[in-house]
């Protein structure tokens, strides 16, 4: 119960210090455009799930990897990124995720892989991960990591020591905590550095030559998840209607984009 709770007071400092803005212009998203989505979403709730094994999606992370990657270099150039290689890793397990780790290293499960219908859909999985690199926000959780450790370990710490424990078991205790709080802040992102990747990921996708409408279909697909199931993915990934929205309005800004490069915020 202590570590439950651990969690969730972590998650939400971590949250709120890591809305710092973001360094391109993000699409505006209203109360009630995303209560429209969330409407269409409960009017066709049904999510289906393929089940196409584990052969096909390394294949599958093969064929669409060299052509996210093959003109991302002007998109980096652009965000000012110190990483633009990037390393896709399949995972076969049930597991509902996937994320990114330092040097580009991306990692896909099957779980997350099961409810995708297309290349456009596996692809906008990736292409989300990869900016997030592109975006600095993986080199920013490390700051995350420090300061979820601290606030682990200040907030496990104190419990033990009200707890009446003795000072060996409060160390202990306080050790967990770091841990745990370390391991929650690295993997937290904020609902803008989240827009920002799905912005970001767009215009990866259109200078890829993918279908962005079809990719769409990626958002739609974990805001349904999102009531269904207890994915890792939710967790670090808010995956609500205001995503859906923000997202059609990416695919209008790009396709109108002649150099198809993200506007970065006015100084």
């Amino acid at each position: 119960m202590i570590r439950s709770r651990l969690a969730k007071s972590l998650m939400a400092c971590l949250l709120l210090q890591g809305c710092g803005g973001t360094g391109f212009e993000l699409p505006p998203v209203s109360e009630t455009e995303a209560l429209q989505a969330a409407r269409a979403i409960d009017i066709d709730p049904s999510l289906p799930r393929y089940s196409r094994g584990n052969a096909y999606y390394r294949q599958a992370i093969r064929r669409i990897a060299p052509q996210l990657t093959r003109n991302i270099g002007p998109v980096c150039m652009r965000a000012e990124t110190a990483v633009c290689q990037f390393r896709f890793h399949y995972v076969a397990d049930d597991e509902v995720n996937a994320f990114t780790e330092e040097d580009g290293h991306i990692y896909l499960h099957r779980g997350m892989l099961d409810y995708l219908q297309s290349d456009d859909e596996i692809a906008a999985v990736m292409a989300h991960e990869m900016g997030h690199q592109i975006a600095n926000h993986v080199e920013e959780g490390k700051g995350s990591a420090v300061l979820g450790a601290l606030l682990g370990g200040l907030l496990m710490g104190g419990a033990a020591v009200a707890g009446g424990l003795t000072q060996e078991e409060a160390n202990q205790q306080t050790n967990q905590g770091m841990g745990l709080g370390a391991r929650i802040g690295q993997i937290s992102f904020s609902k803008e550095q989240e827009r920002e990747a799905d912005l970001l990921a767009a215009y990866v996708l259109a200078r890829g030559g993918f279908d962005l409408h079809r990719a769409g279909g990626t958002f739609e697909v974990l805001a349904k998840l999102d009531d269904r199931t207890n994915a890792s993915w939710k967790d670090t990934h808010p995956a609500g209607p205001e995503r859906i929205v923000a997202w059609r309005k990416a695919v209008v800004e790009v396709e109108a984009n002649k150099d198809q490069l993200p506007r970065p915020v006015a100084p």
